[in-house]
Formats: C-alpha cells, sequence, structure tokens
C-alpha cells in the first residue's frame, strides 16, 4: 500500500525527500452551511472527508508506489444556502485561495491535487473549474474535483451513473432531493452517522416550489442553440425557484427515506467516476470537466 502522510506534520526535510512525480495532494473542500434541523452545518465537508478516506484507500491500492499527501480540510466555498448559519465565501475569492494552494505546490514541483467535494452550489462549481483550467494552462498542474462531474450526472439522470448506485429521480441528490434531503442524509448515516440527529426519520419531507419562469423559458430559448446549456438553465431556474421561495425550508427533500444503504451506493458510484479522472490525470491526459452551466461560467464573478 502507498505512504500517507499529513502535510502539517511534514518538515521541511522531509518535504523535500518526496519523490516530484509520484506524490499526490488529497483535500476536502466545501463551505459552513444549513442543512436542515437534522444535519451538521459541516454535513458537505463531513462527506468530502468520507470521500477522501476512499480516495485514499482506492489511490494506495492502484498506485502502491505513490506517495499520498493530506492536506488540511477547506472549509470554503460559495453559494452556500442563504439561510442564517451559512458561511459563504465569494466565488472568485474560493478560485484565488486554490490557485494559491496550487501555486505553492507547483513552485515545489509538485504535478496533482485531488479535490474532494459535496456542495452543488453553481458559482462554487463554476470557480472551481476556472481554477482548474488556470492550473494547467499555468502550471501544467492537475488540481482535479470530480464532483463537479458527479453532480451533473446525478442532477441531469445520466443512465449509467443511476444504474451504478442504484437510486432513482428524487433520491439522487438532483433538484428534487437537492439539499439535505435523501441523498444527503443518507450519505451522512454512511460517513458521520453520530452527528446525525434523532429526529431525522421524522423531517417531513420538503417538496419543490415551482420554477423561476423566467429563468425556465430563457433556458428554452437557449436549448435550441446549446441543448447542454439548455438542461443548465432549467436547473437553474428550479434552483432559484427554491431559494427564493419566501417559505423556503433550509432543505430539498424526503429526508425521511434516507438509509446507510442508499449512501454507501452513491459513494461507491461517486467513487468510480472519480477514479476514472484521477487515471486519466497520472496518465497524463489534459482534463476538463464541464460543471453545470459552465457556458455561463462568467455568473461565478457574480457578487453573492
Amino acid at each position: 500500500m502507498g505512504e500517507v502522510k499529513e502535510y502539517v506534520r511534514m518538515t521541511l526535510t522531509e518535504l523535500q525527500e518526496l519523490d516530484r512525480a509520484k506524490t499526490i495532494f488529497l483535500m476536502a473542500v466545501s463551505p459552513i452551511e444549513v442543512h436542515g434541523p437534522h444535519l451538521p452545518l459541516g454535513t458537505d465537508v463531513f462527506v468530502a472527508e468520507e470521500m477522501l478516506r476512499r480516495y485514499q484507500a482506492a489511490l494506495a491500492e492502484e498506485y502502491p508506489d505513490y506517495t499520498l499527501v493530506l492536506l488540511p480540510s477547506l472549509y470554503v466555498g460559495s453559494d452556500a444556502l442563504p439561510a442564517k448559519g451559512s458561511l459563504s465565501v465569494p466565488a472568485p475569492v474560493m478560485r484565488e485561495v486554490l490557485l494559491a494552494y496550487v501555486k505553492g505546490l507547483a513552485a515545489q514541483g509538485f504535478r496533482y491535487l485531488f479535490l474532494a467535494d459535496n456542495h452543488g452550489g453553481p458559482r462554487h462549481q463554476l470557480g472551481m473549474e476556472v481554477a482548474a483550467r488556470k492550473a494547467w494552462k499555468k502550471y501544467r498542474f492537475y488540481l482535479v474535483n470530480p464532483f463537479n462531474l458527479e453532480f451533473r450526472l446525478m442532477v441531469q439522470h445520466d443512465p449509467g451513473f443511476l444504474r451504478d448506485c442504484g437510486l432513482r429521480p428524487g433520491s439522487c441528490g438532483d433538484d428534487a432531493d437537492a439539499h439535505a434531503g435523501t441523498n444527503e442524509t443518507s450519505l451522512m448515516l454512511v460517513a458521520s452517522p453520530d452527528q446525525v440527529r434523532e429526529n431525522w426519520s421524522a423531517v417531513e419531507a420538503s417538496l419543490p416550489p415551482p420554477k423561476v419562469k423566467a429563468v425556465s423559458q430563457l433556458g428554452k430559448f437557449f436549448g435550441f442553440f446549446s441543448p447542454a446549456l439548455g438542461k443548465d438553465m432549467d436547473h437553474l431556474a428550479a434552483t432559484l425557484g427554491w431559494v427564493s421561495d419566501p417559505n423556503m425550508k433550509p432543505y430539498m427533500g424526503a429526508p425521511g427515506s434516507a438509509s446507510a444503504e442508499a449512501g454507501e451506493a452513491m459513494l461507491q458510484a461517486r467513487l468510480k467516476v472519480a477514479m476514472d479522472l484521477f487515471r486519466r490525470a497520472l496518465a497524463g491526459e489534459p482534463l476538463e470537466i464541464r460543471p453545470m452551466l459552465w457556458g455561463l461560467k462568467a455568473l461565478h464573478r457574480l457578487p453573492e
């Protein structure tokens, strides 16, 4: 099994001894965010840290001659749920923090930073991918966030992904199950069950409000020229319909339908997606992930 180290516990000498071509850095990145009455504010990071443990095991098994180095979890993310208690960071700030990490690692001769994330905020994902593409263009450095792809597969009901996780629309983290519902509660029942509040099974379902009509119509227009962007705009219309609802509940979906079995199935399906991306990076293939709303990537610059 490959060696695993913690960056903050290493000395300069130990850092200098690492094989630059065979060292992979790993880090969890997600915001502090309200997740209903039954999940903690750190839910996204706790789930991301569980994914990180799975990355670690899978990479160590498949690449035993590589050294894995864990960076401390970064509680930074944008487009957090607009509810009192959430702590959101503007996407350009998050982007620059990630690029600063990349700059520091690239200056030492390293090439890989693989991220674990569990947050689907539009500007968050766009800022992540902008950072990733700049990291490649400027440093030929791989900054890889698999959740930017996984989230698209979840929201758009990709047949292969749904087959892999065995979950159905409405319970797979899609628009009807977008936040602290069946999917995220299931994930937490695996990642950190002791932090799921005892009332989780009694939390009533939060039903999706109507989509924002103007955005939905704009999506149909864009769909004539770009079907992918049209689908993304439909997702945005659903998201805005929820967060702009004056009676918005701080969760979306049915927490009471969650199960550890569903959480485990989702984690395994996501790991499969992540490992495919990691293999491509380690083989030297340029990577470009297309997150939701990539056709409107300038949105990540808008203030929250």
